[in-house]
């Protein structure tokens, strides 16, 4: 047996689907639960089906036990299939508040013979190629699935899909990696070397490494005059290894860089500043 709805929606409870009577392409397959539940609800109408009639006969008749959550999602599985091959928001199953469903006083229902369902069954199979959507359980979206028919043509399709989308990607590649360089080049293009790139080792006493820069040539009794200024500080190698200093005597004072780590290579030096003054006075 199976029931009209509304002139509009064909229901086969031995398929479990539901099925548009004016275009059949449009066909919902519903979970055995929810085509259970329907099945309940048109029997009953108008009555109502109480929820306790829906645990045993659905549920409890192939030994589970479900929350009264699952109960609601079949019904909403139930809901979305009428809706959708309906192709109608009108509300079709109406909610009776701590009591359980019933098919909408509005809602017009019918049986069909099998004869007739046989020739609604022929009419379908010689119609359009079908796609079916099958409601989940979980309440997840619809998902379409095509028929065999259409399957046997999805290769080739498939093929000019991946060829579309084929030089579109390599645009979008090249574009990527033209705009990433490019970037590179402009973050880059100011930069300079270290300042201290152009000090040159001069020699390493103790545990401390004293670069210096001799920008007026002069002689090496200048460095070694520094340099003694510089440990008589105070200076800790330990601390601070390394020492930074220009040997020029065309400036009065000496200023010159002691630093935690190599300057040229860390990050984060840790410098601070050694002033002398007068240390090129007579």
């Amino acid at each position: 047996m199976q029931w009209n709805i509304n002139d509009n929606i064909e229901f086969r409870p031995d398929e479990k689907k539901l099925i548009s009577v004016n275009n059949p392409e449009i066909n919902v397959t519903l979970t055995t639960p929810a085509s259970r539940c329907l099945l309940l609800l048109l029997e009953a109408s108008p009555d109502i089906v109480l929820q306790q009639d829906f645990f045993k006969k659905v549920w409890e008749e192939e030994g589970m036990l479900v929350p009264t959550n699952t109960l609601y999602q079949n019904i909403s599985i139930v809901r979305r299939g009428l809706r959708a091959v309906g192709e109608t928001d009108r509300r079709l199953i109406s909610t009776i508040p701590r009591k359980g469903f019933q098919i909408d006083s509005s809602v017009k229902i019918a049986k069909k013979s099998d004869a007739e369902a046989k020739q609604s069954a022929a009419e379908v199979e010689t119609g359009h190629i079908e796609k079916e959507t099958l409601f989940l359980e979980s309440g997840a979206p619809p998902v379409a699935f095509p028929a065999l028919t259409e399957v046997f043509k999805a290769p080739a399709k498939d093929q000019a899909y991946h060829r579309g989308w084929c030089l579109p990607l390599l645009v979008i590649f090249i574009a990527f990696t033209t705009g990433a360089f490019a970037t590179w080049f402009l973050w880059h293009i100011d930069d300079t070397p270290a300042f201290f790139n152009n000090y040159t080792l001069a020699e390493s006493d103790n545990g401390c490494y004293f670069y210096v820069k001799d920008d007026s040539h002069d002689n090496k009794s200048n460095y070694l005059r520094y340099k003694t200024l510089i440990k008589n500080s105070g200076l800790n190698c330990k601390s601070y290894p390394w020492i930074y200093m220009p040997t020029s005597k065309t400036f009065p004072t000496l200023a010159a860089i002691i630093c935690r780590h190599k300057y040229t290579i860390a990050s984060a030096p840790g410098c601070i500043t050694l002033y002398f003054r007068g240390a090129n006075s007579d």
